[in-house]
Formats: C-alpha cells, structure tokens, sequence
C-alpha cells in the first residue's frame, strides 16, 4: 500500500529511490514548476524543516505531464498535481477549469476514484458575502463536481488554505477502489450546510477510509473549530485547538480507529504559536506524533487553525504492535 513519511532527509536521495512516488517540499514562494513530477511544492511556509516522501511497493513508478497535470503511478495508485496561474480571472472560473480537467483527466485513467484533494489558493478569504473567493471556488468546484455526476457519497476529504502564491494549486490521491467516506456526527457534512455559507456548500467528506489486505488508512480532512455548521471559539485559538481534538476524536470513533495519528499537518494564521502549537498538539495525541505546522489562511475568517492527517488502520487479521520506525520518519499506510 501506499506509504508516507515525514523526514529531513536529502530530496535529491529521495527522489533517486524507485519506489518514490512523491517528495512534497513547503514554500510559500515556489517559484518555477519541478520538472520531476514526483517533486512537488505546496505553496505554503512550514515551520519545521520536514518535508513529506510518499513510497509505495506496487510495482515500477512512471511518470507523466498531461495540460496542467504532472503525476506519478503505480500499479495500486496515483499521486499528482495541478497547477493553474491566477492572474486575474474569476476563482470560480479557475476552480471549474482546475476540477474539469482533473476529472476528465482521471476519467481516462485506470485510477479513476479520488481518495484525496488538497486545495491552494490565493486571497481565499477576500471578498464580501458571495463574492468571498472560497465561496467562489467552492462554486466552481461544485459545479464541475455535478458535471462528472460524481455522487456525494463518493466525495474525497479535502482541505482548502490560502496561499500567498498566484495559483491555484491543487495535489491529489486517486486508486482505482473507491475511498469509504465517514463523516463527523458532531458536525453537518459539509456538503449540507445551509445556505449562509454560500451558493454551493463545500464538496467534501470528513475523513475516508482506504484499504486493502495489506492494510490502509483513515484519511482525514482538515478539521477546525466547527461544531454542527457554527464556528466556536472565536479569537481564541488554544480552545479552538481543543474543539478541533474533540472532532478528530469523534471522526476516530466513528470510524472504529484506536490507533494514534500517524503524522498531522497543522494550518495557521500568523499569530498562532508554532511551538506552543505542537507541543499541545503532540501532549494530546502523543509525544512521538510528527507535526508539520503551516502558515495559510482558515478557509473561514473566524477559524485560527484546523488539523488534518492519517490513521492507520490494521490490515485484515494483522496482530501486534506495528515495527518502530526510524527517528527521522513516520510511516503511514494508505
């Protein structure tokens, strides 16, 4: 299955391995596009010097560039990535031209089914009511969404941050299985919220397990400080912490997850401690848990911070404690 960890180590070395189908670097100024699909670089500033490697042992990894799309693939999956430069146009015209052609791009594939989405853009909380541009882009992205008949039920988890980066940059899991999505009974699924929030509700699930025999993952989307539809917690981001804890525990729950979090990301608007941040974080989930702490805009105005990661899940009959890592990496299955 489908590995990721978070290391310091070189990323040329990582890149020279055959059985890497990605290296995500962190720079809120990315500059020129890598040439190696494998290489890719989430236009946000991290706070730690980790960077993520994702592996997988199904088979050889090839390579490819399709329009906006580069990629990598195994036998069991795809990783990828799609880049579009906003220099001016309208966010939902640039969202519905970003999914359309991930969708038709997938359409095509033999690893048609999203399991994950990251998405990236500028400015996400400029504009008033309607206007706002993550209701815009969640306005496009909807709208391609329904033009792929892509049913609710089978919507990915997801996370949308502002960047400071001219982009719409949007990562991406696929398989050729279909992801099981789980939602938060705390929480109304995202894609129901009421009309307040905008033209088109956000096309998202909460978490989603995948699997196969060897094992698999809750993966989880980011989470924040949202109970029902509402916000809580308003300008204070330690009990928003604690809100967003109380979320993922319910996601957990619900999705019969016992095991600790294999790795986290961690979304902050400047102001938010990053050392304070982890260290709460890791005093909650564990002193071990890898956290890479990012600097970005809350899709929401009112959130200060929201958490996503990966839980591993047991493969079928596996017993015992599963084989320590090394210290500068954690290993994830998916």
């Amino acid at each position: 299955m489908l590995t990721v960890q978070t290391t310091t180590l070189n990323r040329e070395c990582l890149l020279d391995r055959p059985d890497v189908l990605a290296v995500v670097d962190f720079d809120a100024n990315p500059g020129e596009r890598p040439t190696d699909a494998r290489h890719i670089v989430t236009p946000l500033a991290a706070d730690t010097p980790y960077r993520e490697v994702w592996t997988s042992p199904s088979g050889p990894v090839t390579t490819g560039t399709s329009g906006a799309i580069h990629y990598a693939r195994t036998d069991s999956e795809t990783i990828g990535s799609l880049i579009l430069e906003d220099q001016g146009e309208d966010i939902e015209t640039l969202a519905h031209r970003a999914y359309a052609e991930l969708l038709a791009w997938l359409g095509q594939q033999n690893h048609q089914r999203l399991w994950r989405v990251w998405n990236f853009f500028s400015d996400i909380n400029d504009g008033e009511g309607d206007d706002e541009r993550y209701r815009r882009f969640s306005l496009g992205r909807h709208r391609a969404l329904r033009e792929s008949a892509l049913p609710e039920q089978a919507l990915p988890p997801a996370t949308a941050i502002g960047c400071e980066a001219a982009q719409v940059f949007l990562m991406f899991i696929a398989g050729a299985a279909p992801c099981e999505p789980v939602e938060n009974p705390r929480q109304i699924s995202a894609y129901r919220y009421p009309r307040q929030y905008g033209p088109a509700s956000p096309s998202f699930a909460r978490a989603a397990k995948v699997n196969n025999a060897a094992g698999g993952a809750l993966i989880v989307s980011g989470t924040a400080s949202i109970v029902g539809h509402e916000t809580r917690h308003e300008g204070d981001w330690r009990r928003q912490l604690d809100e967003t804890h109380r979320n993922l525990a319910s996601l957990t729950q619900r999705a019969d997850v016992a095991a600790a979090p294999a790795a986290l990301r961690a979304y902050t608007r400047p102001g938010v401690p990053a050392d304070e941040l982890i260290e709460r974080i890791q005093g909650h989930w564990g002193r071990e848990t890898p956290v890479i702490p990012l600097r970005g805009e809350i899709c929401r105005r009112d959130l200060l911070l929201e958490i996503e990661g990966l839980w591993p899940l047991a493969a079928p009959g596996a017993t015992g404690e599963p084989e320590s890592q090394p210290a500068d990496t954690t290993a994830i299955r998916t």
